[in-house]
């Protein structure tokens, strides 16, 4: 009965130990994740407007799973985590036709937010035929939230000419 006692003093013992190295390590592969997806549809949407030789525009949608989803028009609470989707603009028009619609990403529920913390307010990245972005300066946005310290956090920063990249964690800037 003592060794039982000694057994699960020390099961005890180990796991509080490892339960906050746990949750970072979960919070960590979250923040990948939701990171790499975001920087592979930027590079999709870019890749796409210079195949297909026309404006392909990623948008901030409040509700990317409708049949009919649009863009988002304010600046939303949190930013881009409540999804996005990427189209081609063949007209100009800026409204999605059905044909047009290439990609939808749903809410992300592993993050807090994403929210712009530098450049001018936007809701969509356009790339233009030549695979630039129609942007005057750096966009920078802030991958995390609340519950993320800064150290967790990422910054991704877009340039004019259509590329993204990690500036690093919470505390970085572009």
């Amino acid at each position: 009965m003592i060794e039982l006692m000694v057994v699960i003093a020390i099961i005890a013992i180990l796991t509080t130990i490892a339960a906050p190295s746990f949750k970072a390590m979960l919070q960590s592969n979250s923040m990948t994740s939701t990171v790499n997806g975001f920087l592979a549809d930027t590079r999709y949407a870019r890749s796409e407007s210079i195949r297909r030789g026309g404006d392909v525009v990623m948008c901030r949608s409040d509700n990317p799973e409708t049949s009919t989803p649009i863009c988002a028009t304010g600046s939303g609470t949190n930013g881009w985590v409540s999804g996005w989707i990427i189209y081609l603009d063949q007209n100009g028009n800026g409204t999605i036709e059905s044909t047009e619609l290439l990609r939808v990403q749903g809410p992300i529920t592993s993050i807090d937010s994403i929210t712009q913390t530098s450049g001018s307010a936007r809701n969509e990245l356009k790339f233009t035929a030549t695979g630039r972005l129609t942007l005057t300066s750096m966009l920078s946005l802030q991958f995390g939230g609340g519950s993320f310290a800064n150290e967790a956090q990422r910054t991704i920063c877009l340039n004019v000419g259509g590329r993204a990249r990690i500036a690093g964690d919470g505390y970085a800037s572009c």
